[in-house]
C-alpha cells in the first residue's frame, strides 16, 4: 500500500523527511516582520503539531537545513515557486518549504537542498494583524488606510513609518499597534539612520523600556533598539556567515556592532578566535552581553576602540568588513592584519551604474603590488534610490 493510502506511513515519511525520530513536527511561525522565524521566539513555548491532525495533501517541497532555510525561502519567494498555502514544517535541523514548482538545480545544489514528495498541512485562514488595528484605531475613517501593514520587530519593540497625514494621531496608532501586536515599547522612524556610528534616527511614541532580546537563526541579540540600528535586510547575509566554513581561523570583525556576524561564525562554525573590534561603547556593552547570552566567551574577544589601532600584521585568516559608505578607507588596515593568502569580506554602497565595477577596483587598487582574487560579489539589498548595499569577498596574495 502506498504512503499516500496509509496514514501511519505518511506521517513516517515526513518525519524521516525532516530529520526527527519521532512523528511530529514544529510548524515554522510567521514573525511580526517580513520573514519567517523558524523555531521559537524567546520565552515563547513551541507549538507540537501531530501529523495525524494536519495533513493536508500531497504537495512537491525542499527540504534544507534549518540555518539555510530562511535564505532559500526569501530566493523561492522571489520566483513565486513557494506554496503559500500550505504551511512550512519544522523539524530537528531541517525545515521543510511547500512548493508550488520545482526550483532550478542550481539553487538547489546552492543550498544543499533536495525535493521532497509529502503530505502538507494547509495554511489555515486567519485574521491579518493589520485588519485588527484598523478596526481599533481611533482615528477618522480616511485615514485608515494610512497605517501601515509592515513594521519593524525586535522581540517586544516595534519601530514603526507613519505617513505624515497621521501626526495627529501617533500616540494613538502606537497604542493600538502595541495591544495587538503585544509590544512593550513603539517607536517611530524618522529619518532612518545617521553618523559614523550609525544611530537609528527615532522617537518613543510609548513605552521607556526601548532594549530588547531579538532571536535570529538560533542566535540571541539583545541591544537598545533606539541606540542601535538592526537591519532586517541584512538576515541573508548574517545567514551565511552562519554557513561559511572557517575551522581553526583567526577572524578580525572590523565593524562588530552588538555582534551581527561574529556570532553566527562562533555558534555555527569552529574559528579558532573571533577578534571582535567596535568602536561605539553602547554597541561593545551590547556585544560583550550578546558574546555572555549566547555562551561563546572562549572564542569571541570583543574589543573597544577604533579597529585601526589593532596591533600586529598578518594574524587574520579571514577580515570582516560589514560597514558602509567609507569602508574602502579602511583597506589598508584591513590588508596589514591579513595573512598572505586571506580572505576579506568587504561591504560598500554604490551607485547601481558603478557596480560591479567599483567596489571590486577598490579591492584591487589596494593591493597593487600583490595578487587579488575576487570570489563573490553579491547585491545584497537596495540601499537608497540608485544605490545598492552589496558584499565581495576577495582572496590577497601579498608581494613576494
Amino acid at each position: 500500500m502506498s504512503a499516500r493510502t496509509e496514514p501511519a506511513r505518511t506521517m513516517m515519511a515526513i518525519a524521516k523527511t525532516a530529520g526527527i525520530a519521532r512523528p511530529f513536527l514544529i510548524c515554522a511561525q510567521k514573525s511580526k516582520s517580513d520573514y519567517i522565524t523558524f523555531g521559537r521566539p524567546v520565552d515563547d513555548r513551541p507549538r507540537v503539531v501531530y501529523i495525524a491532525a494536519i495533513v493536508g495533501g500531497f504537495v512537491l517541497g525542499v527540504s534544507v537545513e534549518k540555518s539555510k532555510g530562511e535564505a532559500l525561502r526569501k530566493e523561492l519567494s522571489r520566483q513565486s515557486l513557494v506554496d503559500t498555502g500550505r504551511l512550512i514544517l519544522d523539524g530537528s535541523g531541517k525545515v521543510i518549504i511547500p512548493l508550488r514548482e520545482a526550483p532550478s538545480g542550481k539553487m538547489l545544489t546552492k543550498y544543499n537542498a533536495e525535493l521532497v514528495d509529502i503530505e502538507f498541512p494547509d495554511r489555515k485562514s486567519r485574521e491579518d494583524p493589520i485588519d485588527d488595528i484598523r478596526a481599533r484605531a481611533s482615528i477618522p475613517v480616511d485615514l485608515k488606510g494610512l497605517l501601515p501593514s509592515k513594521w519593524e520587530s525586535f522581540g517586544d519593540v516595534l519601530v514603526l513609518r507613519l505617513d505624515h497625514r497621521l501626526d495627529p494621531y501617533e500616540r494613538e496608532i502606537a497604542q493600538v499597534y502595541a495591544l495587538v501586536l503585544k509590544s512593550k515599547a513603539v517607536l517611530r522612524d524618522v529619518g532612518g539612520v545617521a553618523g559614523d556610528l550609525r544611530r537609528p534616527v527615532v522617537r518613543k511614541l510609548l513605552g521607556k523600556d526601548t532594549i530588547c532580546t531579538h532571536l535570529e537563526n538560533g542566535i540571541r541579540y539583545r541591544f537598545d533598539v533606539s541606540e542601535i540600528m538592526f537591519s532586517s535586510g541584512n538576515i541573508e547575509e548574517r545567514i551565511r556567515m552562519a554557513d561559511t566554513k572557517c575551522n581553526g581561523e583567526t577572524i578580525v570583525d572590523m565593524f562588530a556592532g552588538i555582534g551581527y556576524f561574529s556570532l553566527p561564525l562562533a555558534m555555527y562554525q569552529k574559528p579558532k578566535r573571533v577578534v571582535a573590534c567596535e568602536v561605539n561603547p553602547v554597541a561593545h556593552s551590547f556585544l560583550v552581553e550578546n558574546i555572555r547570552l549566547n555562551g561563546v566567551e572562549g572564542i569571541v574577544d570583543p574589543v573597544l576602540g577604533d579597529n585601526r589601532d589593532l596591533r600586529g600584521e598578518g594574524l587574520a585568516d579571514r577580515i570582516l568588513m560589514g560597514y558602509v559608505k567609507t569602508t574602502h578607507e579602511f583597506l589598508p588596515t584591513a590588508l596589514r592584519l591579513l595573512k598572505d593568502g586571506g580572505i576579506v569580506h568587504y561591504h560598500e554602497t554604490c551607485p547601481n551604474e558603478l557596480l560591479p565595477k567599483r567596489p571590486i577596483q577598490r579591492l584591487m587598487d589596494s593591493n597593487k603590488r600583490g595578487k587579488t582574487e575576487i570570489l563573490r560579489f553579491k547585491e545584497i539589498k537596495s540601499y537608497a534610490p540608485g544605490v545598492s548595499h552589496v558584499v565581495v569577498d576577495a582572496r590577497f596574495f601579498k608581494p613576494a
